[in-house]
């Protein structure tokens, strides 16, 4: 019986000091991938010195480099025509596979062969190494490895319930090319496109144990990206066409298309409001150094209550976004829970 083959793509742009941790991650792995596929798209640090010396040392390694800056799309575009294997995972050079995830999502995929893909759970970190959340966030749609079939995705996708972290995604390639291959006309948004089409289409597996680290940089592309409800609106609506498009309108329910753009209309909306509500704390934190200093009593109380109102505005208003657009369900419950719980540890400490 033959083995499946397994391919890495990695993209880099001056994460120089990032590689050795993530490379090395790679191929410590106990599943050893047939090649592992790195991209350096014009980096202007010294990256290409570091990701040469591991190639010199490791034949699985094929390195290539762009002549010039070409961005995220095209650089993994190129490398996904290069690859040979019969699974592959996109990788960031920012990030970092966890021990046992390649052997663990193998041994899933081996079990259930009609799933598409098979994800895991994501450690986060900051800038400053401190741990956030995990992704998905907890409690997890399962607490022992699983498949989760078409019709569960459906239902969790309507209900907005998360299980697919990207970066931990090892996909089945025949899959891929039987929906039409990769939606590179998605763009930043290839991995909200493609996770819904193998998902309805194939199922999925997934395994609840933190098996990759994903890093939140506040000066990313992707962050400064979700802080433009304007550009969001655009991706959404190209993407909201893409889906009901000749090429995918027969994968792509009706059913989940409308549940994705409510989905993104609350999102944008709570940007929107975020916006709002750092305009207004910056107002008052001026009135606080400038005006109340020598104010009266009454400008005290009146601007004290001011804040008081502008908080409960904005929660009301979030509340009323999350009742028009939003299905609420016992695990999104059980996650506010948990969240409020961390919190109130947070400020006890």
């Amino acid at each position: 019986m033959t083995t499946p083959t397994l391919s890495v793509i990695m993209g880099n742009y001056n994460h120089a000091h990032y590689l050795v941790e993530s490379i090395s991650a790679i191929l410590n792995q106990s599943y050893r991938p047939i090649e592992f596929i790195i991209i350096d798209d014009a980096s202007t640090d010294n990256s290409v010195e570091i990701i040469e010396g591991f190639a010199k040392k490791d034949p699985i390694i094929r390195f290539f480099k762009n002549d010039k800056n070409l961005g995220n799309a095209p650089t993994y575009t190129r490398a996904y025509e290069l690859m040979r294997g019969d699974f592959f995972i996109l990788t960031a050079a920012d990030d970092r596979v966890l021990p046992g995830l390649f052997e663990k999502s193998m041994a899933m995929l081996a079990k259930f062969p009609s799933a598409g893909f098979c994800s895991a759970i994501s450690r986060r970190i900051d800038g400053d190494e401190n741990e956030l959340v995990t992704a998905p966030e907890p409690p997890y749609i399962s607490k022992v490895p699983c498949y989760v079939s078409p019709e569960k995705s459906l239902k969790y996708f309507q209900e907005s319930e998360g299980w697919c972290m990207p970066s931990t995604v090892i996909w089945r390639q025949s899959a891929v090319l039987e929906s039409g291959g990769m939606p590179w006309e998605a763009g930043e948004y290839l991995d909200g496109v493609l996770i819904p089409l193998i998902s309805l289409n194939y199922g999925t597996c997934f395994i609840p144990e933190p098996l990759g680290l994903y890093r939140v940089l506040s000066g990313s592309r992707s962050s400064q990206f979700r802080k433009d409800p304007e550009a969001v609106k655009e991706r959404i609506e190209h993407i909201v066409e893409l889906m009901r498009s000749a090429t995918y309108a027969n994968r792509f329910p009706e059913s989940y298309v409308v549940a994705f753009q409510k989905k993104m209309l609350y999102e944008q909306g709570a940007m929107a409001l975020q916006k709002g509500r750092e305009s207004i704390v910056e107002c008052n934190a001026f009135l606080d150094d400038n005006v109340l200093k020598n104010s009266s009593f009454f400008d005290k109380w009146f601007l004290k209550g001011s804040k008081i109102l502008s908080g409960i505005h904005h929660r009301i208003l979030k509340l009323y976004l999350f009742g028009r657009l939003r299905r609420l369900s016992w695990m999104m419950i059980h996650r506010v829970f948990l969240r409020t719980i961390k919190k109130f540890r947070a400020k006890q400490e």
